[in-house]
């Protein structure tokens, strides 16, 4: 028989991208003994961003320089250059596109595309569900109630200027009861790759933004390094707009907003470009952040245990059929809200912060484990069967009750209980318990029973630099940093703490940012 033995990570001293500890071996199942044994377009860099004097010559001067070349600064660069402003983009990665080429799935309210599917919804109507489908969210911040204003614009926009490909509007409880999740692509990846295009003769790829320049309290610019050359100089800009990314691969910061998961192995599930380097590269200039605790951790994951993949998150699809219990064996939550922010609320009150998910046989018949494409790049997504997931560690099979109560640790009587429970509860067709619909509502036909391990996943930064109406970022004294811009993940999103944690779809939120802030960084630094 299978014996499950838990490992637990060390509190203290917090695991780094780099450190071997993230999402380390949690839980391993060796079938050959048969034994069971426990084992982010971000683009600033911190450099020497202590001297922000000026050098000699700027290599070159522009009306805006955008740092990072991800959905945002792509976005604000082409608004800019709409606007006739001159304008450079520093990227350090060989690619621009940042995290755009794997974000597909689109917030929008009130859009010609619902209207055609005779989905009725309005921008008033999104701030009505505001905070049922947000947690913190605020629906009168005026930075959310133009997101939801402007939504129909970003999607219908990136549709009928860009020429990217709708392929239809989906129901998404992280994006209200109304139907609001628009699912746009190019060539199969998200639709980024046109904009990349339009700016690719003012983007400097392989290079990095060291640190801000600055001449008296404005900012005039950054100096940066040819990453292939080594290289170096400064670039003068009326304007600097900083659209670096978030930070969900800074385990440091993350923990450091998100203590409550100290202890816990944390996967990723974002972009490997998410370092967070924008935040360091402005904290010179006393730049104000909105970080309150609403980094956005999903559990809906098993670590990929692949060499070379170390700390990557594995996705398991239809976890909605799942019965999601904690170490006790009590069900714990709707399973209909694994992709919300819920799933971290019943995590942390587990003991010891341990979820498992039950599969019954309707969900492992196909291929139930999914890599996402920001884990594999080029290679494209990858699924994975339930033999492979148990083959590689991350998964356990158990004939009936008994066995996965021995082999898992449970209580035999408990976890007897639940699933009793449940399976009255499936053929009545209701579940009384937690209102999960009866479509998700899937028999375990008395066994086998597929146990795998959730972890939580660092995904999304829905705080960063606070940010005025306009755009400006601002100093720890609330007043605007003259010269500073900033916009997408790198101000959480929005600039504002309102934006709430949880929201699906907020990749309309850094286009959007992206688009209004560089136009207003270029109106005030042509009429300089």
């Amino acid at each position: 028989m299978l014996r499950l033995l838990w490992a637990f990570a060390a509190c203290a001293d917090p695991p780094t991208p780099n450190d071997d500890r993230v999402a380390e071996s949690v839980m391993t199942f060796n079938l050959d003994s048969g034994e069971t044994s426990a084992d982010s377009g971000d683009s600033g860099h911190t450099g020497d961003s202590g001297d922000t004097s000026p050098p000699d010559l700027p290599a070159l001067t522009v009306d805006l320089l955008v740092i990072g070349s991800g959905p945002a600064g792509l976005s604000a660069a082409w608004a800019a250059q709409e606007a006739g402003a001159t304008v450079l983009i520093l990227e350090r990665e060989e690619r621009a596109g940042g995290s755009g080429w794997y974000a597909s799935n689109f917030f929008a309210a009130g859009t010609r595309f619902q209207a055609d599917a005779r989905i009725v919804d309005s921008p008033a109507q999104a701030l009505a569900e505001w905070q049922g489908f947000t947690a913190g969210g605020d629906p009168n911040d005026p930075w959310v109630i133009a997101l939801a204003e402007g939504s129909a614009a970003v999607v219908e926009g990136l549709v009928d200027v860009w020429g990217v490909s709708f392929d239809g509007v989906k129901s998404d409880i992280t994006m209200g009861p109304t139907p609001r999740q628009h699912h746009l692509s190019v060539d199969g990846a998200g639709p980024v790759g046109p904009l990349v295009e339009a700016n690719a003769e003012v983007t400097w790829l392989n290079t990095e933004a060291e640190a801000l320049v600055t001449e008296g309290d404005r900012v005039i610019g950054a100096r940066f390094v040819e990453l292939t050359t080594g290289e170096r100089g400064w670039v003068e800009a009326k304007a600097t707009l900083v659209a670096t990314g978030g930070f969900a691969r800074d385990i440091d910061r993350v923990l450091d907003d998100r203590p409550e998961l100290e202890g816990c192995t944390i996967v990723f599930e974002s972009a490997p470009h998410a370092q967070g380097r924008g935040l360091d590269l402005v904290a010179v200039v006393g730049a104000a952040t909105t970080l309150r605790g609403d980094h956005g951790i999903y559990v809906h994951s098993i670590r990929d245990p692949r060499p070379g993949f170390e700390g990557e998150a594995l996705w398991l699809l239809g976890l909605q059929q799942a019965v999601i219990v904690n170490l006790n064996g009590e069900r714990v939550i709707n399973e209909q809200e694994i992709q919300g922010f819920q799933m971290v609320d019943a995590l942390i009150a587990a003991p010891d912060k341990r979820l498992l998910a039950i599969l019954p046989p309707a969900m492992v018949q196909g291929s139930p484990g999914w890599m996402p494409m920001y884990n594999v790049g080029e290679d494209g997504d990858k699924d994975f069967t339930i033999d492979e997931l148990i083959s590689m560690g991350v998964a356990a099979r158990f004939e009936d009750l008994p066995s996965l109560a021995a082999g898992v640790g449970l209580p035999q009587d408990t976890i007897t209980t639940t699933m009793t429970r449940y399976e009255e509860q499936v053929a009545a067709r209701r579940d009384a318990d937690f209102g999960k619909d009866r479509a998700y509502l899937k028999s375990f036909e008395g066994g086998p029973y597929h146990v795998v391990e959730l972890l939580p996943g660092s995904a999304k930064s829905f705080g960063g630099l606070a940010l005025d109406p306009e755009g400006r970022v601002l100093g720890v004294n609330g007043e605007a940093i003259p010269g500073l811009w900033a916009a997408g993940e790198v101000a959480g999103m929005l600039g504002t703490a309102a934006l709430g944690e949880g929201m699906g779809g907020s990749i309309t939120a850094v286009y959007f940012t992206g688009q209004r802030v560089g136009a207003n960084a270029a109106a005030e630094a042509l009429h300089e």
